[in-house]
């Protein structure tokens, strides 16, 4: 199967993504917040043959981590997004970044029904999980695995194909999410 799913990401539904689950009062550093979104990802891409936030996601030694979410976290400017333009605090204790106080509430007009959803499913199914037990899950997961298996570097990129189950039905799937895709 040569054909590959590649979307851009969506700096806007990044951030509020970001903030609706600040919104949730979770307790967010940035490797909780990178795995609460690729389980919605992933979630809402099998179920609805898209992505909810388009993040690139790449494969590092912890697990998934959502690239663009991860650098804006960490106070790096990402997708044209600076640090000084986050909606949520964000508080460093050493390596660790925490997502804190929303300063505003969510502009849910940028997501559809099927967004919100997933996301407080996944915040419902994952959310009072400890690091240990999210990199128990994620790192079970085809995606990632192979992803991780077949890297040339510290951080090598998931492949949105490889979210979809493996079945009779998938190098179809691929395809029509391939075309797709180009236009997202």
């Amino acid at each position: 199967m040569n054909a590959r799913v590649r979307f851009k990401p969506k700096a806007d539904k990044i951030v509020e993504a970001i903030l609706y689950l600040a919104h949730k009062g979770l307790d967010l550093d940035q490797y909780k917040l990178v795995k609460l979104l690729y389980l919605a990802d992933r979630a809402h891409f099998q179920r609805f043959g898209r992505p909810i936030t388009f993040d690139k996601y790449v494969a590092m030694q912890f697990g998934p981590v959502a690239s663009n979410a991860y650098d804006m976290v960490r106070k790096r400017s990402a997708l044209g997004v600076t640090p000084d333009k986050l909606p949520f605090d964000i508080e460093q204790h050493d390596k660790i970044f925490l997502v804190r106080k929303p300063l505003r509430e969510v502009d849910t007009s940028l997501f559809s029904r099927s967004d919100l959803h997933i996301l407080d499913e996944t915040v419902a199914e994952y959310g009072d999980k400890s690091f240990d037990q999210l990199f128990e899950i994620t790192h079970d997961h085809f995606a990632y695995d192979r992803a991780w298996k077949n890297r040339t570097s510290l951080a090598d990129e998931m492949r949105f194909e490889d979210f979809l189950e493996e079945d009779a039905s998938k190098p179809g799937k691929v395809s029509d999410l391939e075309f797709i895709s180009r236009g997202m």
